[in-house]
């Protein structure tokens, strides 16, 4: 709040908030990336499968609009086609992240 109104406008927020994301360090970068991972994997060891995938669009109440045929293409575009069998490492979860630009 700069001007000590007890509000702040969007563009001094939207300041404030890439300030704080650009200085985060590689490593809180890396654990952020690794939690979001172990949500979709409920916290195993990896990697993401199809049936993770279900879970999570059904949670976010997603299951109607994505179909199994869309999820595999998701699994086959982040692990670079190595099959649906092979499910998504934390590795390639992480450079899936990074090309969209969350993390």
């Amino acid at each position: 709040d700069p001007t000590e109104t007890g509000f702040v406008t969007f563009e001094a927020f939207l300041t404030a908030a890439a300030a704080k994301l650009h200085a985060r360090s590689q490593d809180a970068l890396d654990e952020e990336v690794e939690a979001a991972y172990r949500l979709f994997t409920r916290g195993s060891e990896g990697p993401i499968t199809l049936n993770h995938l279900r879970r999570v669009a059904r949670e976010l109440k997603e299951d109607g609009n994505v179909t199994d045929d869309l999820l595999r293409d998701m699994i086959q575009e982040a692990n670079g086609g190595e099959g649906i069998h092979a499910g998504v490492s934390l590795e390639q979860f992480r450079d899936v992240m990074r090309r969209a630009g969350v993390f």
